[in-house]
């Protein structure tokens, strides 16, 4: 199924399974009556439609970690942390009580879009998580709102802020791609960053037409240009090096013949 009608990225841990592929309908079904039939739990599975194609190829990778945190210790026990449904979170924000909201992703992803109001570690990986936390200075008895893309995240997020004694931690089930299929005119500000050819999603859920992949340094980018040896649209980020070529055979192409 995998090699011939289905392709996406599938994660296998100690700790779960966890991933995102792409299919007819028929096929996704299929794959989901798989999962149910070998797992020992339950599984939660989301849905969103897109006509690009996502994916280049199926690929299943085994993992020490589903998010790669370095704490393969930290595994959650239960399905259930302290989570809020998006029409709670939203109760939280405007319900007046102090709280701090803070994005568990890396400074690549929050770039592009937050929840309004929301801290930035600036994380350039998820293994700076419990870092930050201790360099923090939060007062532990905060009432602290964490999220990220669709959830996962945040189930190791959380373990690393009870474990260093926060008391009162929340974390927003189904992540920004759960709240945004309920909220599209909420509390978020931007775009979700997403990790395949989409490369974000509006509020709507909707692939992106603002940002894409730089072919320089493979971060996101919104300066959209044309390739000077290919004539192709492509994005840059703004410290793009390669000068108006859309690839590394573009740029080989034009060291050989200079202008």
């Amino acid at each position: 199924m995998l090699d011939n009608e289905m392709v996406g990225l599938v994660l296998v841990s100690t700790e779960g399974i966890n991933g995102t592929v792409a299919g007819t309908e028929e096929v996704i079904s299929q794959f989901k009556e798989f999962l149910i039939e070998v797992a020992d739990s339950d599984i939660h599975f989301k849905d969103s439609v897109s006509e690009l194609q996502p994916f280049k190829r199926a690929t299943v990778d085994i993992r020490s970690e589903i998010v790669g945190m370095k704490r393969p210790d930290l595994v959650p026990e239960s399905p259930e942390n302290q989570h809020l449904t998006p029409t709670e979170w939203n109760e939280v924000i405007e319900s007046g009580e102090p709280y701090l909201l803070i994005d568990t992703r890396n400074d690549y992803e929050t770039k592009i879009g937050k929840f309004k109001g929301a801290i930035d570690p600036g994380l350039k990986s998820f293994g700076e998580w419990g870092d930050y936390l201790r360099n923090s200075e939060i007062p532990k008895d905060t009432h602290v709102l964490i999220y990220c893309t669709g959830g996962i995240r945040c189930e190791k997020a959380i373990l690393e802020m009870q474990e260093q004694g926060f008391e009162k931690v929340n974390q927003l089930k189904d992540g920004i791609l759960g709240y945004l299929a309920e909220y599209p005119e909420g509390y978020w500000e931007g775009e979700c960053f997403v990790f395949d050819d989409r490369v974000a999603v509006d509020a709507n859920l909707a692939p992106t037409s603002t940002y894409g992949i730089c072919p320089c340094c493979g971060l996101v980018g919104s300066n959209k240009v044309v390739c000077n040896v290919c004539n192709q649209e492509f994005f840059t980020c703004d410290s793009f090096g390669w000068k108006g070529v859309c690839s590394k055979t573009c740029k080989d192409w034009r060291d050989k013949h200079p202008l």
